[in-house]
Formats: structure tokens, sequence, C-alpha cells
């Protein structure tokens, strides 16, 4: 009968989504609710992600197809379905590390700091970075491009799947750029900003927040480093936008330097701190070898 089709076709797709959520891990089903007379006309999920975050997407009927009176082809309710949107019900703002109160490293710091602030005296290109808003928390965007995003794929389980995925990624970046911003604020003073709004005004709405942070090293080098939405997850998401040297730095050694750093694709700012240091180093220690037989 009609209505045994339909269960069936009920049990296949809630079997598919634990399939997905054992799959895709740290996700849990909370609840599912109708919100209409039947699950045909669509129904709402609440879902935990990693144990903290609840991600509630909704799914309605498709529009039917231009000139059809009927939504969907008639083989199964999931081709029936889209999601119609996501949200986050839960908190969504990371709040940034506090600098590092003092301690046995602090007047090391402190002259790190002080290296910077010198340095932006002098260079007007740092001083307008470090003019910026400097960041006190990062927020995980509206997820309205990627419920527009699910609705390009053929079902509703892929639907889900894709927004999951994407969410999960975009919370487990920015908790992971929070972890990286604190060892960098403690190993090389840095100072955190929000990327200035673009000329609309309006900041970028996609992925994550864009943020540049300014870091100095005991060798008298600053750095500003700009995270794109992906940092650090991705390769190649973290790039170095200024360099500044004092003691004998030439823009010809910081551009070797910048050049070696940038062909690492490094994946967060921690890591392009890491192999930068170790390039001076290695660098400094076979210029000074050569100097002993000149």
């Amino acid at each position: 009968s009609d209505r045994a089709a339909e269960l069936r076709r009920s049990a296949e797709f809630y079997d598919g989504m634990r399939e997905l959520m054992e799959e895709l891990g740290g996700v849990k089903i909370l609840s599912s609710r109708a919100t209409g007379e039947d699950d045909d006309d669509g129904f709402v999920l609440n879902l935990m992600l990693l144990g903290q975050h609840i991600l509630e997407i909704r799914l309605a009927k498709k529009p039917p197809p231009s000139g059809s009176e009927k939504g969907g082809d008639g083989d199964g309710r999931r081709r029936d379905l889209h999601v119609e949107g996501a949200r986050l019900t839960t908190g969504t703002t990371f709040t940034m590390p506090s600098p590092p109160a003092s301690d046995g490293d602090g007047e090391a710091t402190a002259q790190l700091a002080e290296t910077m602030h010198s340095v932006s005296l002098t260079n007007q290109s740092l001083a307008k970075i470090m003019a910026q808003r400097p960041s006190v928390s990062i927020t995980v965007p509206p997820l309205d491009d990627l419920v527009a995003w699910s609705r390009t794929l053929d079902d509703s389980s892929r639907g889900i799947r894709f927004v999951l995925v994407e969410t999960l990624g975009r919370i487990r970046s920015l908790d992971a750029r929070v972890a990286e911003l604190n060892l960098l604020r403690v190993r090389y003073a840095a100072q955190v900003y929000d990327i200035d709004a673009g000329a609309d005004g309006r900041p970028n709405e996609f992925g994550g927040a864009e943020q540049e942070v300014v870091c100095a090293v005991n060798e008298g080098i600053t750095v500003a480093l700009r995270l794109g939405a992906d940092c650090p997850l991705m390769p190649g998401s973290v790039y170095i936008s200024e360099m500044y040297g004092v003691g004998g730095w030439s823009d010809e050694r910081l551009g070797v330097l910048r050049e070696a750093v940038q062909e690492r694709r490094c994946r967060g700012p921690v890591e392009v701190m890491e192999v930068l240091v170790s390039e001076i180093r290695r660098r400094s220690k076979e210029e000074g070898k050569s100097a002993e037989y000149v």
C-alpha cells in the first residue's frame, strides 16, 4: 500500500542519517519533528556537534518543477525535500585569548613588544595594520551560503551531509585558530586585529573571518600575517603580508626569507613563525661560516 511504501522510505531515510552520523563522528541526532501533518511536508533536525554545538536543519518540499503540478519525481521522499535553512542555536562566538600574564618570560615578551612598537613608529604600513581594531572574538558566520550550495545537490541526504561537513569544518577551524593565536601571544608577543570591512561596510560572510596578526622575533624582525577564512586547516591559508627588520636586515635578505616561508604553504600562523625562525637561524649560521673564510 502507499502507506507501507511511505513508512519504508522513511525508515530508509533515517537509517541513512544514522549511518551518516556514525561516519562523520562528533555528531549526534537530538530530535526530529515534522513541520506539517506528515514528514512529506518537511521536518526539523536538531543535531549535537562536537558535544557542545547544536545545529538546526530545516527540510521542506522542493518547489514543483516548471510545468509540473506536483513536486518530486515519484521515486521517494528524499528527492522531494531539500534543505530550507540551517543555523547554530548555541553560541557561535569564540573569545580571543588575552595577552599572557607576567611570568618568568615576561621580560622577553616585553622586549618583543618593544621591538614591534619601535618598528611601527618608523614604518607606515605596519602602523596602519596596528591601527585596526584589536580582535576580542571571532564568530561562525551564518550558514546561508551552505544552504544555497546544498540545494544544488540531487537529494536531501547529500544536502544535509554537505551542510554538516562544512559547519563542522568552520567550528573546528575557529577552535584551532584560537588555540594557535594563544601560542603566538605567548611566544611572539602577537597582536591580533580584525580585517577592516570592505567598501560596502560588510565583513566576510562566507567560511569564516579574516584576521591580521603582528608578531616579533628575537632576531629583530617583525612580521604581519594574513589569516584566511580556512586558517589553520588548509595549506596556504595564511601568508606573510608584511615583513620588517632592524639591525642589518636589508629588503633583499627579508625577501629571500619571505619567499622561503611562502613556498612551504603553511596551514597556520604557528607553523609560519616556526619555519621563519628556523630559516633565520639556518641562514645566519651559514652566513657566519662564510664570513670566517673571507
